[in-house]
């Protein structure tokens, strides 16, 4: 992009290479009827806007010239005659934010506010562009109250197309932060969710007072599915898992992909004996439930688990590491059972 330097009266002009022409510009026919159909000027007659529209000069653009950089202090306001113009949030930004077509303005909102400008403006094909000062807008608005209404409308549409550009980044931001904890594959949240939201769960039950269990379970001989069946095999499988624990579990258990054929769930306000019981139920529904690998083919899966109850003295990382001992301790003594973090033997078989 070319910068085209713009400087107001008080010893400042605009740079040659934007094409000024300085002093009072006569209003062209074309330029008036232009005007005349602008929503800035709507509701003026055609013989107030040729008395009362005295422009100090004029501003040609060639593609891709720089009007306003951000950050520019700026004490005009250019209508645009012929040509268009891209509005970008920055200069790297290749996708403009809003168009500026003819017989609207650029530079209200700096003059309004008094303060630098808030985007880039661009042209985009040569644009002719005529300059008025802020003191002159002022009279206009003065003179003809329809010119400072219809530059609410206009601003008031901006802020609105504003606010639904940032609450479509907000979603965009949560839509990617979604993806980012979820398991694409099950639908369940991944570990990187976990670590979050299990320790804000462990803190508010330890602050009541109330018991919460982990369970980690694996899917018993994953490997021979996917060597028997495929990759394709065994993430049916998994898929299978993910849907039978979402329809064991209360809403207020928290599941999660650990990885690989691993999950983990926790159970708050749960003690060791109520999660001994809800692990042994989803245990006996996987046994029982049949899941297809391959065309007209079906296996039966089971899974082993380990339960650790935290205590007041463990970390997240403590409370995991008891629970992967218990399920160590439940596929050593045999697969297919929930072992408890303290126990000598599997509490089911």
């Amino acid at each position: 992009m070319h910068k085209v330097e713009t400087h107001s009266d008080e010893g400042s002009s605009v740079g040659s290479e934007a094409g000024l022409e300085a002093g009072n510009a006569e209003l062209r026919p074309q330029d008036l009827a232009t005007l005349a159909r602008s929503r800035l000027f709507k509701g003026v007659d055609a013989d107030r806007l040729r008395e009362c529209v005295r422009p100090k000069g004029e501003v040609t653009l060639r593609t891709g010239q720089m009007l306003l950089e951000l950050g520019q202090r700026n004490a005009v306001i250019y209508l645009l005659m012929a040509g268009r113009l891209a509005v970008h949030l920055d200069e790297d930004a290749r996708i403009p934010v809003a168009h500026v077509e003819p017989g609207e303005c650029v530079g209200e909102i700096s003059i309004i506010d008094e303060e630098a400008a808030s985007a880039s403006v661009v042209a985009l094909e040569p644009s002719r562009l005529l300059v008025t000062d802020a003191a002159h807008l002022w009279r206009l608005m003065a003179q003809e109250p329809a010119i400072a209404l219809n530059l609410m409308h206009i601003l008031a549409e901006r802020i609105r197309r504003n606010n639904i550009s940032v609450l479509e980044s907000f979603k965009a931001q949560a839509h990617l932060r979604n993806l980012s904890i979820i398991d694409a594959l099950t639908g369940l949240h991944n570990r990187r969710w976990l670590s979050d939201v299990f320790l804000r769960q462990i803190d508010r039950c330890a602050r009541g007072h109330y018991p919460v269990c982990l369970a980690m379970l694996d899917i018993d001989h994953f490997k021979a599915v996917n060597d028997t069946f495929g990759h394709q095999g065994g993430d049916r499988v998994l898929v299978q898992i993910g849907r039978v624990l979402q329809r064991q579990f209360r809403p207020t258990d928290l599941i999660a992909r650990y990885g690989g054929d691993e999950f983990a769930v926790l159970l708050p306000e749960t003690d060791a004996q109520e999660a001994v019981a809800a692990l042994e139920r989803l245990r006996l529904a996987l046994q029982r439930t049949q899941t297809s690998v391959a065309v007209r083919t079906t296996v039966k899966i089971t899974v082993s688990v380990g339960i650790a109850q935290w205590q007041p003295e463990w970390s997240l990382d403590d409370l995991i590491q008891h629970a992967d001992e218990a399920l160590y301790r439940a596929k050593e003594g045999g697969r297919n059972c929930v072992h408890l973090h303290g126990d000598a033997a599997p509490v089911s078989a």
